[in-house]
């Protein structure tokens, strides 16, 4: 048997309370700094998730107003908001966001066509506040039709 003089680890020391109580203070300022991190990637994240969305409203849009001869009535001047929903398979609404379309006419052969497309806020009345980091949902797309008339650029 050994005695207690022989025994390797009767002289080692553990941490002090004051030790300890430094290490937990350096290790949540740490913490904390991370936890800013998650929270900026999470932010960050739905911003992108609201950009997709409205990306693809926008050019659903698009594509139907290219689609459209160039004196169909769809076409005629003016600014038109419209209500959209992103639904999943259960047809639970996912996100609002709101569609505005504008329409100009430039010259006689010329239009301006705009689609704005912002998410609309939780309680649904109205889009989110431009000061806000969600804001950064929105898209604007910018187009010109023109009439399918011979010009003097044909060859």
């Amino acid at each position: 048997m050994i005695s207690a003089n022989q025994c390797p680890w009767t002289n080692e020391k553990g941490f002090t309370v004051l030790e300890t109580a430094i290490a937990l203070v350096i290790m949540t300022v740490v913490g904390l700094a991370a936890a800013g991190g998650f929270v900026y990637a999470i932010r960050y994240n739905a911003g992108a998730a609201d950009r997709n969305g409205s990306v693809s409203i926008a050019q659903t849009a698009m594509e139907k107003l290219r689609a459209v001869p160039f004196y169909d009535s769809s076409l005629n001047a003016g600014v038109t908001a419209t209500p959209v929903d992103i639904k999943d398979t259960s047809n639970n609404i996912i996100r609002s966001y709101t569609l505005t379309t504008t329409i100009a006419d430039k010259t006689t052969t010329l239009k301006s066509i705009t689609i704005d497309v912002s998410p609309v806020n939780a309680n649904g009345t109205g889009t989110l506040n431009k000061n806000n980091l969600d804001y950064y949902g929105s898209v604007k797309l910018y187009t010109e039709r023109s009439k399918p008339a011979p010009g003097t650029n044909l060859h």
